[in-house]
């Protein structure tokens, strides 16, 4: 029978906080996006998109764009940010290529590798993981960050053809993707780095000079074999001994104090 889960904070030392900060951190920047901001795209797409040859750009993503508005009072073209996404079903731009639904596809994976790699770290904040356990978030992570960055494909989609005349460039869709995949990369780095060995449990002792002196010493196990003493137990992984003599005693509730 496998022993009860010991929960106690940062059992692995403050080092799981580097990987497990910057894993949160891109799966954050990953999800930063609203679906038609990845890329700015100039050129005849935009014609076909829209419909009219004044618009000079607009802002496209993997399933939806937004148009500018020209405002008259400043002379320029701007985006709207508070009105829907647009729907490529709604033009006739083919939005069913190999490269969309691959920068989709991966785009997901990325998504749920990198979710599931951050929370075995953050789980690894109040317990022990085995070495497998820490590099199985490592690699999670680090499929994350290929499949983060092969959803940067998307640029291979006709509507960004250069030899049309096209061009995307990157957006805050992409930039997110692409922060998101860097920091994937270094959280992976660190966990392939350094496995921090969990540190002992830590034991409260009860000095000699019958007053009661805290101090940190190593495991439980190694206690027994250096003095002979009683140990009590408690419920959030520290105990308390006794080394106050070779006799037997018992604590006391009413004196406070081993009798």
């Amino acid at each position: 029978m496998p022993g009860p889960i010991e929960c106690r904070l940062l059992p692995h030392t403050g080092y799981l906080l580097i990987p497990a900060t910057l894993s949160a951190m891109a799966w954050v920047a990953s999800m930063s996006q609203d679906g038609c901001d990845y890329s700015r795209l100039t050129g005849p797409s935009v014609q076909s998109l829209t419909g009219n040859d004044l618009i000079p750009y607009a802002e496209v993503g993997r399933a939806a764009f937004r148009v500018p508005v020209y405002y008259e009072k400043d002379a320029d073209w701007r985006v709207p940010y508070t009105e829907e996404c647009a729907s490529y079903a709604e033009t006739g731009v083919d939005a069913s290529g190999w490269a969309w639904r691959l920068s989709q596809v991966m785009s997901f994976l990325a998504l749920a590798f990198g979710g599931a790699g951050s929370l075995f770290l953050w789980v690894g904040g109040c317990t022990i993981l085995s070495r497998t356990m820490w590099r199985a978030a490592g690699c999670e992570i680090l499929i994350a960050c290929v499949c983060q960055s092969l959803a940067l494909l998307w640029f291979m989609t006709p509507m960004c053809d250069s030899d049309a005349g096209n061009s995307c460039v990157l957006h805050f869709g992409a930039k997110s993707d692409a922060a998101a995949a860097a920091l994937w990369a270094i959280s992976a780095a660190a966990v392939f780095w350094k496995y921090p060995t969990p540190r002992p449990k830590p034991t409260i002792v009860l000095g000699d000079d019958e007053s009661e002196t805290a101090g940190m010493i190593g495991s439980a196990s190694n206690m027994g074999s250096s003095k002979q003493g009683s140990q009590l137990s408690f419920g959030d992984g520290y105990g308390v001994s006794d080394r106050r003599g070779s006799g037997n005693r018992r604590y006391s509730a009413n004196s406070g104090g081993f009798m």
